[in-house]
């Protein structure tokens, strides 16, 4: 079995579907926290998250970068996204659209001005567009805490993962001003964040998390 190296900063950010996808996994993964920017020429792309890809000997490294490339690699390898391409693209637009609002907020908190005004209200429309189709989703499946079936899957988890990271954002973020994204006022999501937590291979995460503490969500405050 394939061992694995998560290079990324110690924040939730981008990375937080990705350690959880790992541990879901049951892989055999450490996580490296690279002094930046020092450390930025000696990445594939010159930023992170970086997934290196090594053998059971520890010989034929592989290094991929891209979070949603990444986060597929693993899903597909370990059984987490469907066969079925028609069935994984379901999965996928759900996920791309989690990661289309994450990156509006982001591009909120580097911008000013005029900008900074357009990314509220993209962002307004965007987050309320994307709770009602999730909300659907979930509720066209039993609302039984997943998305598709009655097993994790890669979507679960990205959710899981998106909400989390809003949950605490903090006070300069943009569901701080607007309040879309509070997964306690949804029940089909609240619904989710408790079976995933509840989740036996997902474990170690919670474990690993109660002894120390939830990462930050970014590096802003």
């Amino acid at each position: 079995m394939s061992r694995y190296t998560l290079r990324y900063f110690n924040i939730q950010g981008l990375c937080e579907a990705l350690r959880l996808l790992l541990t879901a996994s049951g892989v055999d993964w450490t996580e490296e926290h690279p002094e930046w920017p020092r450390e930025k020429p000696n990445q594939p792309l010159g930023h992170l998250p970086v997934l290196v890809v090594s053998n059971a000997d520890g010989k034929g490294e592989l290094a991929l970068s891209e979070t949603l490339v990444i986060e597929r690699y693993i899903a597909r390898e370990y059984g987490l996204l469907p066969t079925d391409n028609l069935a994984a693209a379901r999965q996928e637009q759900l996920r791309d659209q989690l990661h289309d609002v994450w990156s509006t907020h982001m591009e909120y908190m580097h911008s000013t001005g005029e900008r900074s005004a357009e990314l509220v209200t993209k962002f307004e429309q965007d987050a309320e567009c994307l709770v009602g189709m999730h909300v659907a989703a979930l509720q066209r499946n039993g609302n039984n805490g997943h998305y598709f079936g009655d097993a994790l899957s890669y979507v679960d988890l990205a959710a899981y993962a998106f909400f989390k990271f809003f949950s605490n954002a903090g006070p300069r973020s943009l569901e701080a001003k607007i309040g879309l994204l509070d997964y306690t006022h949804i029940p089909e999501m609240s619904k989710l964040m408790a079976v995933v937590e509840a989740s036996r291979s997902l474990e170690p995460y919670f474990a690993a998390e109660k002894v120390n503490g939830a990462r930050l969500a970014t590096r802003f405050k």
